[in-house]
């Protein structure tokens, strides 16, 4: 196990290298990573997904034989308990505020932004042609394929084609999409840009106003006031602050919040692997609960919802894991909010479940990635998960507290295998300062839905009373 330390570029360059030399950054590789006969790949996921790197590896070691191993891409600075052989800390906004305090912060990206600094970084790039030297693909496997597209033949993305993720994954796009197959939605308008959204404010009141490229609640909310209005649209990421935007009617009274996980193989070809409830803070996503308490009227919309937007992704090219989210109202009401053209916040949970019914998704997402054919004969009914699981991110509600220690307790994967049981994680490095993200995670498995929603609520509230000050 390696111990964090810092580096330059001139510390770890290739020959003829013009990487340049000024720029530091945290990592650590294995010493003869260009020479040993151990392959690798990158992970762009976080370390709440541990577990599907794992199962990637065996995949991966399944498909072509040999040692695989990853480069875990981080946001922030791993505590010890999560320390790896192979990781670069990739966060360049993170990084200018860090030099300004002279301390270690978690100032989490989007998964977009990541893509984007990921293929731009010198020292990324570098590591690339020194992988493809011996050899003869370098893969890597994203939480979002989105913005993570290249020119370059050897390097394969393991996800859907990044365009077709791009596309749909722009909130505006997704409606016009729900409008134009009909689908149960919300009644929703699209304003082209800032000025005209602003010109708008006094008919538009109160909204949801979400930009064009969001997920987890981040840069969406609900707006009563020009002055609320002036405030959402000041703290909008580069991608989104031209626009366009998508203005809702708030959809009032709302019970619950489901959210299907399904897999399109082929034209036409949709399974539904999991329908559960997200656990939300105001419209901030925090994790999910399985099973759904949806009726199974609800279910039925959600299935046919899910497959005519899983035909839709089919026939414009997609292959692989995409989601969806509703709300259902006091009234009964249900309608579709959100396409997620990629994997999602339950994804390492989706994972083990299905592992307990003998699916190894990974296997299936590395087939459809390199665009093989893929056969599927198990049915929704057969897959499913022998009891009850929730999970939910460690999300403090004020920025500005430090981690006291990161952690694990309790074995993931045996979670599942053994309810009732629990795991629980802070992620990240001692006496970090938090600006924006999450900071760990918990996941329980019980034979009761509401015991096992319970016990995650409450962990985590005193997770956070505990580990921060």
């Amino acid at each position: 196990m390696c111990c964090i330390q810092r580096y330059t570029n001139a510390d770890f360059m290739l020959p003829n290298s013009n990487m340049p030399e000024t720029t530091t950054t945290d990592f650590h590789l294995d010493p003869d990573i260009y020479t040993n006969e151990t392959n690798y790949f990158f992970s762009l996921l976080g370390p709440r997904f541990d577990v599907a790197n794992q199962s990637m590896t065996r995949s991966l070691e399944k498909k072509f034989g040999g040692v695989w191993k990853p480069i875990f891409i981080y946001s922030a600075h791993p505590g010890p308990s999560f320390m790896k052989d192979n990781f670069i800390v990739l966060n360049g906004r993170a990084k200018k505020i860090e030099t300004a305090l002279k301390e270690q912060i978690i100032y989490l990206q989007e998964y977009e932004d990541l893509n984007r600094e990921f293929l731009a970084s010198d020292l990324v790039q570098e590591i690339i042609q020194g992988l493809l030297r011996k050899q003869e693909r370098a893969y890597i496997y994203p939480f979002t394929t989105a913005f993570l597209e290249t020119n370059d033949p050897r390097i394969f993305i393991l996800g859907p084609d990044s365009k077709v993720a791009k596309r749909f994954d722009d909130k505006i796009a997704q409606y016009l999409l729900f409008q134009e197959l009909d689908l149960p939605r919300n009644r929703a308008q699209v304003f082209a840009t800032r000025d005209e959204l602003l010109a708008q404010t006094d008919t538009i009141l109160p909204c949801y106003i979400s930009a064009s490229y969001s997920s987890g609640g981040n840069e969406s909310g609900l707006i009563y006031s020009k002055e609320m209005l002036e405030s959402f649209l000041g703290r909008l990421r580069d991608v989104n602050t031209a626009g366009p935007f998508l203005v809702a009617h708030i959809f009032e009274k709302m019970v619950l919040a489901p959210n299907v996980s399904a897999f399109v193989s082929d034209i036409d070809k949709t399974n539904i692997l999991t329908i559960s409830d997200q656990i939300l803070r105001g419209n901030r996503y925090l994790g999910n609960v399985y099973p759904s308490i949806a009726s199974e009227k609800h279910r039925a919309v959600i299935r046919d919802v899910t497959e005519k937007i899983g035909s839709h992704l089919s026939r414009q090219g997609f292959r692989g894991l995409f989601g969806c989210d509703f709300l259902i109202n006091q009234s009964g009401d249900i309608v579709t909010v959100d396409l997620n053209p990629r994997r999602q916040g339950g994804y390492a949970c989706n994972l083990l479940a299905l592992q307990t019914r003998d699916v190894q998704l990974t296997d299936y997402e590395l087939e459809c990635a390199l665009n093989k054919k893929v056969h599927i004969d198990w049915k929704e009914e057969d897959i499913q998960y022998q009891g009850c699981w929730a999970h939910s991110k460690i999300k403090p509600h004020e920025a500005g507290q430090r981690i006291t220690q990161d952690f694990q307790i309790g074995d993931l994967p045996n979670t599942f295998q053994h309810a009732p049981s629990r795991y629980e994680a802070i992620f990240y490095a001692p006496r970090s300062i938090l600006i924006d993200g999450y900071v760990g995670y918990v996941v329980a498995t019980d034979v009761e839905r509401e015991r096992v929603l319970e016990q995650v609520n409450k962990r985590v509230s005193e997770l956070i009373a505990a580990n921060l000050l």
